[in-house]
C-alpha cells in the first residue's frame, strides 16, 4: 500500500477530525512529510509491525515502519509537550458496522476533491465517485447512499460524523483525484462515522488510461471491509462499460454531470458532451444511451418536434445494437420509445433493464413515469415503491409515489410517502437551498400538510431559482393549481408549454391539476396538442 496525499487535502481532513488528540497528530506529520512506502521500507529492523495504523495520511504494510514513523505514531505533540499516544480500542471491521435498527451496513461515497494544477476536473472527481457508487450498489448486503445524496456535500465543511449521520450511513469513502496530463494520482480512505478513524486508506498513482483498474481496486478494498466482495456483474460494469478512449469517457463523464442539473440549458449542454464522445469513441454505446436520455427529457420539456423524439428513438437504438446485454442501454431505449406510440416495446425495455440490473433505478423510476403518464396508478405505484427502495433517498420517485397514492385514494398510504419525502427533501434543501425541483415538490406536500407559510415560501424560492425554465414553470402550475389559485396556475402551464412542454398524457393524468379540468383555457391547450 501507498500513503500519498496532498497538504492541501489532508487540511481538508484536519478539519474534520474531531479531537484534539488526532489534530495535533496529524499536524505533527504535516510539519514533517507524509510517510510512504519506501520509508517503511528503510530501517525495517527497527520495529515490525503487522496490520494497518489507523492515522490520517499514513499506512503501514505488512513489511513494517520506519522509526521516523514509529515516533509519529507513537509520541504525539500537545500544549503540555511531547507525550505517548494514548492506547485506543481497535478499529472495528466495517462488516460489524451499523445500529441496532440498521441491519445491513451502509456507506455513502462523496465526490473526490480535484487536486489538479488547474483546479477543472470536478467531472472526472464526481465520476469516479458515481463509478464507484454504481459497482457497490451492485453488492448485496451493503446499502449505497445515491449520488444525489452525496454529492450534496461536495466541497462541506462539516466533519464526517455529520455526514454519516445525515445520510444515516455507517461508513464514508472520501478522496483525492491529481490528473496532471496522462498520470493520475488518486488516494481514497474508507472512514468509521463513529470515531473517524480510517478502516482502510490506499494510494494510487498510474497512468491515466488505469483509471477503470483503480476503481475496480477501490470497490473491491470496501467489499472486502465489508468481509463482502465484488460479484462479477459489477466488475464488468466497471471494466466493460465504459471506452477505452479516455478523451471520449471525460466527455461522457462531463455530459452525465451536466444531464443531472435537470434543467434544459443543462440538457442541451450534456448533449454536446456527449456528442464529442461518440465523435471520439464511435462505438461508445452509454454516450449514445446519454444523448438518447438527453433528447428525450428535451422533448418532454423543452422542443416537442419530431425530429428531436426521432433523435431519441435513434441514438437508444445504436445504444441497443452496440451493447444488447446493458441495464442503462434498456432503460434509455424505453424512455425514448415511451414517448411514441410503440408502448408495448417501451415496457419491454424498461423490464429487461430490471432484469439485468435489478438496482438500476432509472428502470424502475423511467417505468413508473411511463406508467403514471398513461393512467396506470396501480402500476405506477408499484414502481415507485420499488425505485424507492432501491434508491431511499431520491425524493423524485417519493413525492410521485404520495401523488400516485393520493390519486388512488389511498390516503394512509398517501400521508407515509408524503412523509418520507418530506425528511429526503428537508435534507435535501438544507445542502442545496436552490434546488427548484425539491422545492415545488416539497412544497406541495407541505401544503397538503397544512403548513401553508413554509410551502409558500418553498414556492417563491422555487420560482427565484429556475425562472423562466418550462420544467419549473409546470411544477410552479401544479403548486397553484393544488391551492385552488387556478389563474396563477393556467398562465404557468401556459407558458410552460411554450416554451416546450410537450406531454400531454403527463397532463391529462396528473391529479396536481384536477383543480383545472374543467377551465376553458385547459381545455383548450390540451386540445391545441
Amino acid at each position: 500500500m501507498k500513503a500519498v496525499s496532498d497538504n492541501n487535502y489532508n487540511e481538508r481532513i484536519l478539519r474534520r477530525t474531531k479531537t484534539p488528540e488526532s489534530r495535533a497528530r496529524l499536524h505533527c506529520l504535516h510539519r514533517r512529510r507524509v510517510v510512504t512506502t519506501a520509508d517503511c521500507r528503510r530501517n525495517i529492523r527497527a520495529t515490525e509491525f503487522t496490520g494497518l495504523v489507523d492515522h490520517p495520511g499514513v499506512v503501514a504494510t505488512r513489511t513494517g515502519f520506519s522509526g521516523r514513523a514509529f515516533l509519529a505514531w507513537a509520541l504525539e505533540i500537545t500544549p503540555d509537550g511531547i507525550r505517548r499516544t494514548k492506547k485506543r480500542p481497535k478499529p472495528r471491521s466495517a462488516a460489524h458496522l451499523g445500529s441496532t435498527d440498521q441491519q445491513v451496513p451502509a456507506i455513502a461515497v462523496l465526490p473526490f476533491a480535484d487536486m489538479s494544477p488547474e483546479k477543472d476536473q470536478d467531472h472526472f472527481c464526481e465520476g469516479m465517485a458515481e463509478e464507484i457508487i454504481n459497482a457497490l450498489t451492485r453488492i448485496r448486503g451493503v446499502q449505497v447512499a445515491s449520488r444525489t445524496s452525496s454529492f450534496q456535500f461536495k466541497d462541506t465543511t462539516l466533519d464526517i460524523n455529520a455526514i454519516g449521520n445525515q445520510l444515516n450511513v455507517d461508513t464514508v469513502l472520501e478522496g483525492s483525484v491529481r490528473k496532471d496530463g496522462d498520470k493520475l494520482r488518486v488516494t481514497a480512505q474508507l472512514i468509521n462515522v463513529a470515531d473517524g478513524y480510517h478502516i482502510w486508506s490506499e494510494g494510487f498513482d498510474r497512468e491515466l488510461k488505469d483509471v477503470f483498474g483503480i476503481q475496480k481496486e477501490i470497490a473491491e478494498n470496501v467489499a472486502q471491509a465489508f468481509q463482502l466482495s465484488l460479484n462479477p456483474d459489477a466488475e464488468k460494469a466497471i471494466e466493460n462499460q465504459h471506452s477505452q478512449n479516455i478523451e471520449a469517457y471525460e466527455y461522457y463523464l462531463r455530459g452525465r454531470r451536466h444531464f443531472y442539473q435537470f434543467n434544459d440549458k443543462a440538457w442541451k449542454q450534456a448533449r454536446e458532451d456527449f456528442s464529442h464522445a461518440i465523435d471520439l469513441d464511435p462505438d461508445y454505446a452509454l454516450a449514445y444511451a446519454g444523448l438518447a436520455d438527453c433528447f428525450s427529457y428535451i422533448y418532454q420539456y423543452a422542443d416537442s418536434a419530431f425530429s428531436v423524439r426521432l433523435q431519441a428513438e435513434t441514438n437508444s437504438r445504436l445504444a441497443l445494437l452496440m451493447a444488447p446485454d446493458m441495464a442503462q442501454v434498456h432503460a434509455s431505449r424505453g424512455l425514448a420509445l415511451s414517448y411514441s406510440s410503440r408502448q408495448e416495446e417501451a415496457e419491454k425495455a424498461f423490464e429487461r433493464a430490471a432484469e439485468l440490473d435489478p438496482t438500476l433505478f432509472d428502470a424502475y423510476y423511467f417505468h413508473g413515469r411511463h406508467a403514471f403518464s398513461k393512467g396506470k396508478l396501480k402500476s405506477a405505484a408499484q414502481l415507485f415503491e420499488k425505485a424507492a427502495e432501491v434508491r431511499p433517498d431520491d425524493y423524485q420517485a417519493l413525492a410521485l409515489l404520495a401523488q400516485v397514492y393520493r390519486g388512488l385514494e389511498q390516503h394512509e398510504k398517501r400521508d407515509d410517502a408524503r412523509r418520507r419525502t418530506l425528511k429526503v427533501i428537508e435534507k435535501r434543501i438544507e445542502t442545496s437551498p436552490d434546488d427548484a425541483r425539491a422545492l415545488c415538490f416539497g412544497s406541495v406536500n407541505l401544503l397538503e400538510a397544512g403548513e401553508t407559510e413554509k410551502g409558500m415560501e418553498w414556492l417563491e424560492r422555487a420560482k427565484n431559482s429556475l425562472g423562466d425554465d418550462a420544467l419549473n414553470l409546470y411544477n410552479v402550475a401544479c403548486v397553484y393549481s393544488n391551492i385552488g389559485q387556478i389563474d396563477e396556475a393556467l398562465d404557468c402551464l401556459e407558458k410552460s408549454v411554450r416554451k416546450g412542454m410537450a406531454e400531454v398524457d403527463w397532463m391529462i393524468n396528473d391529479s396536481d391539476l384536477d383543480n383545472l379540468r374543467d377551465h376553458p383555457r385547459f381545455k383548450a391547450l390540451l386540445e391545441s396538442h
